[in-house]
Formats: C-alpha cells, structure tokens, sequence
C-alpha cells in the first residue's frame, strides 16, 4: 500500500517514473528529491506548506506538478509560502507578493492580478517608483 500511495503522489506531482517507497533519498536526483518533499506535504496535508525554490532541477511536467499542487493547496485554504526567483511562477500560485532585498523587505502586500510581472521586476531591481500602493 506504501508503494501506490507513493506512487500516486509522485505522479500527481508530475515523477511518471516507478520510484518505489524503499528508494534512499539520496540515490534520487535533485528533481526527484524535490518531487518527494512536495508529495510528502500533500500526502500529510499540512496546514502551512513552506515551499523554498520548489521547481528548481524540476523538468517541465514536475515544475507543473508543482504548481499544480500549490494551486490546489491554496485553493482549498491552505497556507503557502511559495519562495522563488522564477516570477512567472510565481505569478501562477499566489495570492500576494512579498520582495525581499539584503534580508530585507523592500515591498508587501503587492497583488500579482493588480500588477505586471514588468512592476513587480522593476521593484526586485531596485525600480520602487513604478509600483503605487
């Protein structure tokens, strides 16, 4: 049973691969070791998921897996910290936009349906002039 509710994650993540739940993490690649974080926070259906760079050393069907999943999380209430540097996906996931520069938050509260991907890189370069609040 270990094995197929494994399995069913890691496809529900995008891994199409039989990886069977006996499998050291550490003969996984960067990729697979993303994807089994992310199936064990759905698999345990946390209230708050931390996800830090999740798509990265993701292939596209993973990184669709995963954005996928954190839609769906969000969609059905849960909290998600999404952090990445890839803005398009972040874009795709979240409700609100926090930049952070040096450790420290340069702007909050910015709504990515209200605000261009062009805004919001004007803001991470340093730009703060083009984004009202």
């Amino acid at each position: 049973q270990m094995d197929e509710v494994a399995g069913d994650l890691l496809r529900r993540v995008g891994i199409g691969k039989a990886i069977p739940a006996s499998t050291p993490i550490s003969s996984l690649s960067g990729g697979e070791r993303q994807a089994v974080a992310i199936a064990r926070a759905m698999y345990f259906d946390s209230d708050l998921i931390i996800l830090d760079e999740p798509t990265n050393n993701l292939g596209v069907a993973e990184t669709q897996g995963v954005l996928r999943f954190v839609r769906n999380a969000r969609d059905s209430g849960h909290s998600c910290i999404f952090i990445a540097h890839n803005i398009h996906h972040v874009f795709q996931v979240v409700d609100r936009i926090v930049v952070m520069r040096r450790g420290k938050i340069v702007a909050d509260d910015i709504d990515p349906r209200a605000t261009s991907v062009a805004e919001v890189e004007n803001v991470i370069t340093g730009d703060l002039s083009s984004l009202a609040h």
